[in-house]
């Protein structure tokens, strides 16, 4: 199997269970950290915990294959990423629609834009803008399929997994299509 297949396979089977043991941990209101930490700072520290399982899922992936080198940076910016896009979009998306459909994109924009940018900086050592605005575009195409799932299951635990494989899928094929890009510089 090429580094390639093994990349995007085992992405693909990572990304939904870092993304679930997140979403179980730091969900909304509903995981166990915000159960047991309530107000905000439990919203905080539960969504620090569910970007940290997906990105821990994640550079998992990246060493057991070598597809990209990334550092432990990638976990901490899609820690903190996650939870800015999460707070900011709570925040913000019902200020522009009421309708539900329309809010799972721009929540997508707004998770998309967050983790993008978080985590460009720890996966890029050097890059040029063009390099930093697939990975920018790649992300939110992949925030806004996995969160439209989400808001059209009414956040339903069952479909966590659909949501981590429509988000893993796009990001996996972005990043498949900047590795050679990435390892010629």
């Amino acid at each position: 199997m090429s580094q390639r297949s093994r990349f995007y396979l085992e992405w693909m089977i990572f990304n939904p269970i870092g993304f679930t043991i997140g979403s179980l941990h730091g969900a909304t209101s509903s995981g166990f950290v915000p159960m047991l930490i309530p107000g905000l700072f439990g919203l905080v520290v539960g969504d620090l915990i569910f970007g940290a399982m997906f990105g821990f899922a994640q550079y998992s992936v990246f060493r057991r294959t070598g597809f990209l080198p990334v550092s432990i940076w990638w976990i901490i910016a899609n820690s903190i990423g996650f939870t800015l896009g999460a707070r900011i979009g709570a925040l913000l998306t019902f200020r522009f629609t009421d309708e539900w459909s329309l809010a799972g994109i721009i929540f997508g924009v707004i998770m998309g834009t967050s983790v993008g940018l978080a985590s460009a900086f720890a996966l890029f050592q050097k890059f040029t803008p063009g390099h930093f605005f697939i990975w920018l575009g790649t992300s939110i195409l992949a925030w806004i399929a996995g969160e439209s799932i989400a808001f059209a299951a009414n956040f339903s635990l069952i479909t966590v997994p659909l949501v981590a494989l429509a988000i893993a899928g796009i990001t996996g094929l972005g990043l498949i299509h900047l590795q050679p890009r990435l390892h010629a510089e």
